[in-house]
């Protein structure tokens, strides 16, 4: 399991959730960005918020999008929620599921 987790901008909501089902299907370099971003980014809740199970994901989405747009629209770069992948659990579970994909993160880190 690779736990992640989401909270809106205002701290009205927040939930914990698996971010495993994204790590199956991204691609390679989806998951570098990520990495590249210190494994924060919606984009994980945004393609996990739909499914089953993921129901608390998609109403906290939901609320920053519409509740916090306003104060988002005077802002522009102001995000009205944020999401981090815990990093210890994604770079084991690359290293166990995605080896290719975890000694293409390692060579980047190594090489900086």
């Amino acid at each position: 399991m690779i736990r992640a987790s989401c909270h809106t901008a205002d701290n009205r909501l927040a939930f914990e959730f698996d971010a495993t089902p994204w790590f199956r299907e991204a691609n390679p370099h989806s998951i570098r960005h990520l990495a590249e971003q210190g494994w924060s980014s919606v984009w994980v809740a945004d393609a996990l918020e739909r499914r089953p199970g993921y129901e608390g994901l998609h109403r906290l989405i939901e609320y920053a999008t519409t509740r916090l747009r306003e104060e988002s629209l005077e802002d522009p770069s102001w995000p009205t929620l944020d999401c981090v992948v815990n990093q210890p659990d994604a770079t084991r579970w690359l290293t166990e599921n995605r080896p290719e994909i975890a000694a293409m993160l390692w060579s980047r880190t190594t090489a900086s």
